[in-house]
């Protein structure tokens, strides 16, 4: 069972990496998938707590994570990615 307070915290970062994500143009075409990623990655939330908060599955989430993964590929958006997880977590990569 998804603890209510996990679940709290976990929106409260939702919204902070909603609003980070929105002011890079090159994450939009996967703004959703890079908001999970980053909620699973840089704030370390169970993705069982994840698919609750964006009302899906955990395999779901799976398949965002795997999507962001496999994007990163690409310099631009990797880039764009690095800097947001680098503010948010205080570490250079």
């Amino acid at each position: 069972m998804i603890d209510r307070l996990m679940l709290r915290a976990g929106g409260s970062a939702l919204r902070s990496i909603r609003f980070a994500v929105a002011q890079m143009p090159e994450l939009q075409a996967r703004r959703q998938a890079v908001e999970i990623y980053l909620l699973v990655t840089a704030c370390n939330v169970r993705q069982a707590t994840a698919a609750a908060l964006c009302g899906c599955t955990k395999q779901n989430i799976s398949k965002h994570l795997r999507r962001v993964e496999k994007a990163r590929e690409d310099p631009a958006f990797d880039a764009a990615l690095t800097k947001i997880e680098t503010v948010m977590t205080g570490e250079q990569q």
